[in-house]
């Protein structure tokens, strides 16, 4: 065992040895220090723009809100109000607001700051944007030191001093009516403001100081002039009232205007320069030499120059020239800076301002009165001219019309008012002149509108105001109120295309231009005599072929008739002739037939006024009025009527041939030596020839009215003479005899006696039926010689008399028929309503083979109580006989 112990080997292990590092500080510490930095930098940039603090006292704080009102600077924000407070002694109130750092440049010592709030006055309205955004304070950049605090101004300057504009200062005697922010003008185009104004050192003086922009800062020059255009200038003379101003603007807040002379160099910053009351005072016009035609009311230094509705200068001198009295001389004093207007064409017009409503938009037209007005020309240079009036201004255009106008007075047109023609004007009177003829006017047309002039166009004084009161009722006509005090002449354009003559006549209204009536009182065209006083009197129509053309003048009573005067307008004069034939129109004409009554009325106007008519089928020189136009043509074609009495016959009653009118009763007369009534007629002359024949029947036709209906209806209103016209010799004298019941168709019918016993229930006028048509009708009943009978005298049509033959049958058809029996039952029929009222007899004729011959003149029937019982089964006809 000891062996093997000492027999083991002995192993021995190798260890490594470990190098331990040195341990280092940790990433993880550089953390803070990172944050730090970053700390120190956000530090620095909040302080940074933190901005500025500085102090502002102001008055009052109205409107001032810790951290809302805003500091701004050209519109743009550069800070807040942090804090506002007030002093110690609350008089003050102490705003602390923070600038920001880039606007620090703008903290120096002459700095001013002022706060900014809406506010509207004559003079305008600023500070617009305070409305939305609420009260601001803004500031003007001053010069000197760096300072943090301020004192608020009251006010803020109404203009601000930029880069390159020019400050310049005025001196007055007063301040007049300008004030701060009012406009300086150059050419009336405004270049600058008044910035401020105080005394001078002696307060003696105004001193006004005025900014002009940096681009107009060239036009002031060293010799410039500057003068007042502020307020209004009034003058009351006795050529009305004469007002001058500038714009409104100049008015409510005062103007300034200046010059600059071509010579002279320009203005330095600081100038000061003398402020003169007007352009005339200031003496830097130039002056242009006239000739004026003498008119009144041009005063030196009040009448004054206009270019454009612009005033440029004023009337400056004014003398008489004592070798010609129709012009006077003078001077104009005109703005150096329009002198190039006036050329050798140039034209200088002496106005007259008219007053117009449509110049209330216009307070300067309005109140201008005289004054000149200048249209430039081409050409060279010119300082002196003729003046030309209003009126004569269109004579020296190109293709101007020139046209003389004649009238027997005025009609309140005159010279320098226009011509109009649709409201636009087209030309002027120029020249008025009267003579022991009447009135006469030159006019001229422009060139422009000389097309509208033809040889029958017409000229009518304007009446801006036309208000009449007649017949018609009252009619008033206004123009627009542009032209109620305008005047003039309208111009109505022709039908033709003419050419245009050269003289024409003005008229004083469009009645009377289409009439063609020049007088104010028309002398009469011919003068007519009437017995009888008809429905006419002065203004009443004349009319030919119901065409109106003339009226009636006047209507004067004589001893033994009427005198009337016509006047038949100019342009239908030549319709009267030396046959012509007048009467009075009826105002209406009634006709009364069986299909109605026409009724045909004139136009109310011509009813009320009345009228007369005339046309040329008369006789030479026949002066009277006749009552009708029947009357008036049927003159010496006349017949006779004698009737046994005067019913129904009255004057004025109307004689007719197959319905038509064909003349009228003029005269009833009795005659008392034979108990007759005597009527003239007149006749129409075309039908004459035709009537008054022998043979003629004259017969009155008046209504029939009985229990069967109305006979004669159109005769209702007014009973006719029905007229036959016969074929013997020419005739003027017949008998008028009066109507009967029977209808008129049936006078030459076919005579028949009927027998009865008993003729109740049977009228006269009751109809005679045939198979249900009526065919005659019942002339009358009368008893026999022994009274046993009834005779029924009946007349058959004459179309219809081979209907009644030898065995023709006749029976009552009372219009109804009542059957009754066991078998049949009851059975009722009737006939006509006429039938039921009036009656009637109906006839047939029994069938057989042999045609009996056609029934005589007068022969006697049996009239039938009631109808044969077979004769609904009678189809017996006839023809009627031939004719040789």
């Amino acid at each position: 065992m000891t062996d093997n112990k000492q027999n083991t080997p002995t192993h021995e292990t190798e260890v490594s040895a470990q190098i331990r590092q040195n341990k280092r500080i940790s990433p993880f510490w550089l953390l803070p220090f990172i944050a730090l930095c970053i700390g120190a930098i956000l530090f620095f940039q909040i302080v940074q723009e933190q901005g500025i603090s500085v102090r502002i006292s102001f008055s009052n704080g109205d409107g001032i809100v810790a951290g809302k009102t805003q500091i701004r600077y050209q519109g743009l924000q550069i800070g807040v109000v942090k804090k506002v407070n007030f002093t110690n002694d609350l008089q003050t109130v102490e705003v602390v607001a923070n600038i920001y750092p880039e606007a620090r440049s703008v903290l120096r010592e002459n700095t001013k700051f002022w706060l900014v709030k809406p506010s509207a006055s004559l003079a305008g309205i600023s500070g617009l944007d305070a409305l939305v955004s609420g009260n601001y304070i803004t500031l003007q950049p001053g010069d000197g030191d760096t300072q943090h605090e301020f004192t608020a101004e009251t006010e803020g300057p109404i203009a601000q001093l930029n880069p390159g504009d020019l400050l310049i200062h005025l001196i007055s005697d007063d301040l007049g009516s300008i004030s701060i922010g009012a406009s300086i003008y150059y050419k009336k185009t405004p270049v600058g403001k008044i910035y401020d104004y105080h005394f001078t050192e002696d307060g003696k003086k105004v001193e006004i100081d005025v900014v002009i922009d940096k681009p107009y800062t060239k036009f002031v020059k060293k010799d410039s002039h500057f003068w007042n255009i502020s307020g209004i200038n009034a003058n009351i003379s006795i050529s009305g009232l004469n007002v001058n101003m500038d714009s409104l603007n100049s008015v409510v807040q005062g103007a300034v205007a200046f010059d600059s002379p071509n010579e002279s160099v320009n203005a330095e910053m600081n100038e000061k320069y003398t402020l003169y009351s007007n352009l005339q005072a200031a003496k830097r016009g130039i002056n242009i030499q006239v000739n004026i035609p003498n008119t009144a009311g041009l005063e030196e230094g009040k009448t004054h120059v206009y270019y454009q509705n612009t005033e440029i200068g004023v009337l400056s001198k004014l003398s008489a020239v004592e070798s010609n009295d129709e012009i006077l001389t003078g001077t104009l004093l005109i703005d150096p800076n329009l002198a190039n207007l006036f050329k050798a064409n140039t034209n200088i017009v002496l106005r007259v301002k008219k007053p117009g409503l449509g110049d209330l938009t216009d307070v300067q037209k309005l109140l201008r009165g005289k004054y000149f007005e200048v249209l430039p020309g081409s050409g060279d240079s010119k300082m002196a001219f003729d003046v030309i009036k209003e009126s004569e201004l269109l004579l020296k255009q190109p293709n101007t019309l020139v046209l003389n106008l004649t009238a027997p007075e005025t009609y309140g047109v005159s010279e320098g008012q226009p011509l109009i023609y649709n409201n636009i004007q087209i030309g002027e009177i120029v020249d008025q002149s009267i003579d022991t003829a009447g009135v006469k006017f030159k006019v001229a047309i422009a060139g422009e509108y000389r097309h509208l002039i033809h040889g029958d166009t017409l000229f009518i004084a304007a009446s801006n105001f036309d208000v009449s009161i007649g017949i018609d009722g009252l009619r008033f006509e206004a123009a627009t109120p542009e032209k109620w005090l305008q005047g003039g002449i309208r111009v109505v354009a022709g039908k033709t295309q003419s050419k245009p003559k050269a003289t024409y006549a003005l008229y004083s209204d469009l009645s009377n231009a289409e009439a063609g009536i020049t007088e104010v009182q028309p002398k009469p065209t011919i003068t007519l005599n009437t017995t009888h006083l008809p429905s006419i009197s002065k203004g009443s129509l004349v009319l030919y072929r119901q065409y109106e053309v003339g009226k009636i003048l006047d209507v004067r009573p004589q001893t033994q008739n009427f005198e009337v005067d016509v006047f038949i307008y100019p342009k239908y004069q030549h319709l009267l002739t030396e046959k012509s034939l007048f009467w009075v129109e009826s105002a209406a004409q009634i006709d009364i037939t069986p299909k109605g009554i026409s009724i045909q009325a004139s136009p109310v106007a011509r009813s009320l006024k009345g009228a007369i008519s005339f046309d040329n089928s008369g006789g030479k020189n026949n002066h009277t009025l006749y009552p009708n136009e029947l009357r008036a043509k049927s003159a010496g074609q006349q017949i006779t009527l004698t009737a046994e009495d005067a019913t129904n016959i009255s004057k004025g009653m109307v004689l007719r041939y197959l319905g038509l009118n064909i003349g009228e009763i003029d005269s009833i007369q009795l005659d008392q030596k034979n108990n007759k009534i005597i009527t003239k007629a007149f006749i129409n002359p075309n039908y004459m020839a035709l009537i008054a024949k022998e043979g003629s029947r004259f017969k009155v036709i008046s209504p029939q009215i009985s229990a069967g209906g109305i006979e004669n209806i159109d005769s209702l209103l007014q009973p006719y003479i029905d007229v036959e016209v016969g074929a013997g010799k020419s005739k003027t004298q017949f008998t008028l005899s009066q109507s009967v019941s029977n209808n008129i168709k049936y006078t030459n019918g076919l005579p028949l006696v009927l027998e009865t016993n008993d003729a109740l229930n049977i009228t006269a006028g009751s109809p005679i039926m045939y198979r249900g048509v009526e065919v005659g009708t019942i002339k009358n009943l009368e008893l026999n010689s022994l009274g046993d009978r009834v005779f029924i005298n009946i007349l058959i049509a004459p179309r219809y008399q081979h209907l009644v033959r030898q065995n023709s049958e006749f029976w009552i058809a009372s219009g109804y028929d009542f059957n009754l029996s066991l078998t049949g039952g009851a059975q009722f029929n009737t006939g006509s309503v006429q039938q039921l009222l009036k009656g009637g007899i109906s006839f047939s004729t029994p069938s057989s083979t042999v045609v009996q011959g056609q029934a005589k003149a007068n022969q006697h029937f049996l009239l039938q109580v009631k109808r044969p019982e077979d004769a609904q089964k009678w189809n017996q006809g006839a023809l009627p006989a031939a004719k040789n």
